[in-house]
Formats: structure tokens, sequence, C-alpha cells
């Protein structure tokens, strides 16, 4: 039941245009994936991939109705306890990605370059296999800047 309703965001997730439903506002999302010690490596690797069609297709600088206010992936450890650090880590590590853009258009422009990426089926299927939570549509309630 969990694959096929992770299946289901990853697919509205990835449409090639921003839907309607109350949701035509949403100019933000975000992830977060559980990844066993043993698919580390390969998922940092798609994660990087990630970051150069980001950084391809995307700008921080330009035409305020598209662009990126914030990219970013975090990385840490599942703690065994996180109450108690002491009790150390479970091998996991878990990476929460947001995106955040200045207006919708930006999250729209986003899904249709993120359908022609050359990765987009190994995202799906690392979305599908280590997603535990997502917001999307996602909107930004709080934030600080420099």
């Amino acid at each position: 039941m969990r694959l096929v309703f992770v299946s289901l965001l990853v697919a509205a997730f990835f449409s090639a245009s921003v839907k309607a439903d109350g949701h035509k506002e949403a100019n933000a999302f975000g992830f977060a994936l559980k990844v066993p010690a043993a698919d580390i490596e390969k998922v940092e690797a798609l994660l990087a991939s990630h970051r150069e069609f980001m950084k391809s297709t995307h700008t921080v600088d330009g035409d305020k109705n598209v662009r990126l206010n914030s990219y970013t992936v975090l990385k840490g450890p599942e703690m065994k306890n996180p109450m108690d650090p002491s009790q150390g880590t479970t091998g996991a590590m878990f990476y929460i990605l947001t995106e955040h853009y200045e207006t919708p258009n930006g999250l729209k422009k986003h899904l249709e370059a993120g359908s022609k990426w050359k990765d987009i089926g190994k995202m799906q299927e690392m979305m599908g296999k280590y997603a535990v939570g997502m917001t999307y549509p996602g909107f930004v309630v709080s934030k600080m800047n420099r």
C-alpha cells in the first residue's frame, strides 16, 4: 500500500504542470528519504546528478517570475534514539531535499524541465523506494533571509 501511495505522489510531483484543485499557488516542495547503508553511494550519485540538472536549468538571480529562491539537500544519520545520541546510529542515512520558488510559475517551470531530465526515471524509482515523507504541493510558511 505504501508503494502505491508513494508512486501516486511521485507521478503527481513530476507531472508537466501544476494542477488545480486548490493547489495552483504552490511554490515549494520537499521530500525526505531514509536510505540503508548499502545504497547511500548510489543515492548520493543521483542527488549529485540532480544538483547538476538544477544548476543547468534554474536561476537564483534571474527572472523573478521563475526564480529559484532556495535549493537544499540535508544529510544526517538515523539515530537509534534521537534523545540519546550515545546509543549510536542504525547505519541508515536521512536525506531531506527542499526547493522554494519565488512564484508558482517557478515550480511549474521546474516540473516541465524535470520531466525531460535524463535521470528522472531513476529519481522516481529512488523516491518510490526510500521516501518517508513529502510536501507536495508545498507552501512556504516561514523563512529567514540574510
